[in-house]
């Protein structure tokens, strides 16, 4: 019971709180296997297309994101300056982390609820 808890206790330590930098790139292949802090947005034709970023929660897992309105689901992003929001939440259900959180100007808002260990 007291090792469910520390392991609970630590993986809320761990998550991570906000992206570093935000990366404009043309091609999926200029990204990284794991792109850590970072957050990479494919723009092509003036178009974002994708996001891609590591699970906040730093399991590792690559999360890649839709932006484009005529494939579902897909999710909007407001880009201002080096700051992104998107709209709505990501939320990992099928992963065991099941990790789920908005992005609002790189902060990672994590959305309150249960974790299976």
């Amino acid at each position: 019971m007291i090792f469910r808890k520390i392991k609970v206790w630590w993986r809320r330590v761990r998550r991570r709180r906000r992206f570093v930098r935000v990366l404009v790139v043309e091609s999926m292949t200029e990204i990284p296997s794991d792109p850590g802090a970072d957050i990479y947005v494919v723009r092509r034709g003036g178009l974002e297309r994708r996001l891609v970023i590591s699970c906040p929660c730093r399991c590792k897992r690559r999360i890649d994101v839709n932006l484009i309105a005529g494939r579902d689901p897909y999710w909007s992003l407001k880009l201002s300056g080096k700051r992104i929001s998107l709209h709505p939440s990501i939320w990992l259900r099928s992963d065991p982390c099941q990790s789920h959180f908005f992005i609002r100007e790189n902060r990672v808002i994590w959305v309150p609820g249960i974790r299976p260990e």
